[in-house]
């Protein structure tokens, strides 16, 4: 993709979506997670079950939790007119600017996980994963680098950041999405040294998404994250789906065309 421009559209244009909405929609979509999901909570977080049936669970659980999110937050955003894609950042946006941003946030990111990882001994965040039957592997491999990177940045990162952008200054909006975001992995609550790399990882995926305007630039760095993640349970399965996630981040915006930015100049 080359550079693209598109004129400036007044602030009126834009998303209109109130600061309260973020909050709202956030509790709301966990309020329907937990009750549609609560029946294969059991089956997912079961030691003894099948890997591939677990596996299979998870995937589910994912994609119930995810289109909550993503059901919540259109819904929450076309109280205030019809959304359009690109008020979500789908949008295509200058291939070399996006990429190179992209990856200097997933390389600052990484970087702060190593030392994380090698200041508090703390086991990787891969340990966590399981998957030994090739089902499971794929399963936990769709959940993990497809479906959670769309979903939660279209609604952490398109929704909930820039719902909080419209009362906020930036760095008030981006420590507010990080903490939440990070208060949400909660798995993770052994080894709390953790949330502070997911935190600065939803940071910089809110900076990301500010200077470029592009949900894809995001749902690349979160898919690349998880990716690595996964290499220590299912590394052929994690490279394949990580790999068509990062060329579907650069092709299916060609497919948009270019849209107004999100996000005022």
């Amino acid at each position: 993709m080359t550079s693209l421009a598109y004129p400036e559209l007044p602030a009126a244009a834009r998303p209109r979506w109130a600061a309260w909405m973020a909050p709202a929609a956030f509790f709301s979509a966990v309020g329907l997670t937990i009750a549609a999901g609560f029946p294969l909570l059991p089956v997912a977080l079961l030691t003894e079950a099948p890997d591939a049936v677990a596996g299979i669970a998870l995937l589910v659980l994912i994609l119930v939790q995810d289109a909550a999110l993503v059901g919540i937050a259109v819904f929450f955003a076309s109280r205030r007119g019809k959304p359009q894609p690109w008020h979500f950042g789908l949008r295509a946006t200058g291939f070399w600017v996006t990429a190179g941003l992209a990856l200097a946030a997933v390389l600052l990111v990484f970087g702060l996980e190593v030392g994380i990882i090698e200041l508090f001994n703390t086991d990787t965040p891969e340990d966590e994963l399981a998957a030994t039957s090739p089902v499971g592997a794929i399963a936990v491999g769709l959940a993990v680098i497809v479906v959670a990177p769309v979903t939660e940045e279209l609604f952490f990162r398109g929704f909930f950041y820039r719902a909080l952008r419209t009362r906020f200054r930036i760095w008030s909006a981006v420590l507010i999405d990080s903490a939440v975001f990070a208060v949400i992995h909660i798995q993770y609550i052994g080894n709390p040294e953790i949330f502070i790399v997911i935190a600065a990882f939803a940071a910089m995926a809110c900076l990301v998404y500010e200077k470029t305007g592009s949900i894809f630039a995001c749902i690349a760095i979160h898919a690349a994250f998880n990716t690595v993640a996964s290499l220590g349970s299912f590394p052929v399965v994690a490279i394949v789906i990580g790999v068509l996630v990062l060329v579907a981040c650069v092709l299916v915006p060609r497919r948009l065309g270019p849209q107004p930015s999100p996000f005022p100049a």
